[in-house]
């Protein structure tokens, strides 16, 4: 699994515990262009056709008079025919069929037409096939590889009944390597290698606890932390296809994989070979975008089949307009790529001077998103980023400084000296006081922390640089514990107070704007 020295730098791990699940396209490409220093402004509200209460997924960047509307990653130059057209897999691949693309052969099913008229085609068409809904998202439904009429009757039960999608897609398997390729108009901007979840055994675990080791990795990941191996349906089937039970323990490096479809929110394994990527099937992605109006910018699905001849060894299986970004920001293996930064570049190109400023600068998405959470209000402003380049320090004072309000103290001083930053009690009784801000101000700012409020006595102040990412706002954090077992018992005997955290940056509305 990746650590951060793999991805970029400017957006770390730490920046990302607020905004897992759904809101993590929406983050990345928000934090971007606030630190760009545009006005952002996030909207609560209802999806009238799944009454969904989503704070976080749609937003506005606006720069003077040029305002765009995103909801997750797609921004408001995928018109709603493309949308459209992308989000419905058959009428997608009759648009890719049109213009020279090739696409698996396979049919649309009503949900009108019985379970013997699709097992007719399948026969005809001949196995394996793979069955999926014609209208889901992130592989829900898609039972790939289906290799036997018996089989297919088990998996028209599970997609038509237990998962209640009647209308579906029945085509040609495709044997090959899985791909996601994100194109910004005439270029590709990352290449990620799918892989179908899978265990690898070590000889004393069994599949159902290496399952469990293997989510608890993907917990470490910004973008899989929600998309953990759930074991169902098509996990069980696998397992038995391979000869084995939960309960039993793979040898040694033995690869058992638990699904055919490589989907990274059903558990697939996420790798970057954008470097590697053969540029004919680059330039067919860009083909297969193009092959509809108005869709500039989003994902392409693709199987490479390694028995073909070159020219014909790649399909196009899926466009997608609201594509996932988090796998290519943090992939489990290769390098980042700076997907929100592309997304910026194109909506906002006068912005561009200014990519990354402020890298070490994020703001507390999940206290902006709090009011909307509550529907307390239905607009959030974030105030606007430093327009200056900030420099940042860690102060550590030692004496007197805990139990006498010191922490409350220098988060007053900080945020009249417009510092943003926190404050931690040490288990060794010393205080860390983190600042950043301008250069003079964080300077200046030792002087304050060696002169501390009235009930301190403090003996020195060690300076120290500081590289770490920086919250907006000033916070007083929880004291630092020496050991798990003291934590656990001062909760037991002490009750923690609930440390209050600042709120200066963020503006409310009750009134919902209207943004078309």
């Amino acid at each position: 699994m990746n650590t951060d020295k793999d991805w970029l730098p400017h957006l770390s791990n730490e920046m990302m515990i607020g905004a897992r699940n759904n809101n993590l396209c929406s983050y990345l490409i928000a934090l971007e262009g606030w630190r760009r220093g545009l006005k952002l402004t996030f909207y609560s509200r209802r999806v009238k056709q799944d009454r969904i209460h989503a704070p976080g997924c749609l937003f506005t960047l606006s720069s003077g008079e040029n305002t765009q509307i995103f909801y997750k990653s797609r921004g408001m130059k995928v018109k709603g025919k493309a949308f459209s057209i992308g989000d419905n897999k058959f009428l997608a691949k009759k648009h890719l069929e049109k213009n020279g693309v090739q696409v698996p052969v396979g049919e649309k099913f009503s949900k009108q037409a019985s379970d013997s008229d699709i097992i007719d085609y399948a026969n005809k068409l001949g196995y394996p096939v793979v069955l999926k809904p014609a209208k889901a998202a992130q592989g829900k439904g898609v039972i790939a590889n289906i290799e036997s009429e018996s089989f297919l009757i088990e998996a028209l039960n599970y997609v038509r009944n237990s998962l209640g999608y009647h209308e579906v897609i029945l085509e040609q398997f495709v044997e090959g390597k899985e791909y996601r390729v994100y194109v910004m108009e005439d270029k590709v901007v990352a290449v990620l290698n799918r892989r179908p979840a899978n265990i690898v055994g070590d000889g004393v675990s069994t599949i159902k606890e290496l399952i469990h080791k293997k989510n608890q990795n993907r917990k470490k990941n910004p973008r899989l932390y929600s998309c953990l191996i759930k074991i169902d349906f098509e996990v069980e089937q696998m397992i038995k296809k391979a000869g084995y039970s939960l309960n039993d323990v793979p040898s040694k490096n033995e690869v058992v994989f638990l699904r055919e479809k490589s989907n990274i929110t059903s558990g697939g394994d996420s790798i970057d070979v954008t470097d590697d990527f053969p540029d004919h099937i680059k330039e067919m992605a860009v083909k297969a975008l193009k092959s509809v109006p108005d869709f500039p910018h989003g994902g392409v699905d693709m199987i490479i089949d390694p028995n073909k001849p070159i020219e014909k060894s790649a399909f196009v299986i899926e466009l997608t307009p609201v594509p996932q970004i988090g796998s290519l920001v943090f992939p489990m293996h290769g390098k980042g790529r700076d997907v929100p930064s592309a997304i910026i570049d194109y909506y906002f190109p006068e912005t561009k001077i200014k990519t990354n400023n402020n890298p070490h600068l994020y703001f507390n998405f999940k206290e902006i998103l709090a009011p909307l959470n509550s529907k307390s209000a239905e607009e959030i402003t974030v105030t606007p980023a430093p327009t200056y380049i900030t420099h940042s320090k860690q102060y550590i004072i030692r004496g007197k400084v805990q139990n006498v309000g010191f922490r409350r103290w220098v988060r007053k001083k900080a945020l009249e000296a417009d510092l943003s930053g926190f404050a931690q009690n040490q288990s060794d009784g010393t205080l860390s006081v983190v600042v950043a801000g301008t250069e003079q101000q964080v300077n200046d700012f030792k002087n304050i922390c060696e002169t501390g409020p009235k009930a301190s006595q403090v003996h020195s102040v060690i300076e120290k640089d500081w590289k770490r990412p920086i919250k907006v706002g000033f916070e007083i954090k929880e004291n630092k514990k020496k050991n798990r077992k003291q934590s656990n018992l001062t909760k037991k005997t002490h009750p923690p107070k609930k440390q209050k955290k600042t709120s200066i940056f963020i503006k409310m509305s009750k009134k919902l704007k209207a943004i078309r």
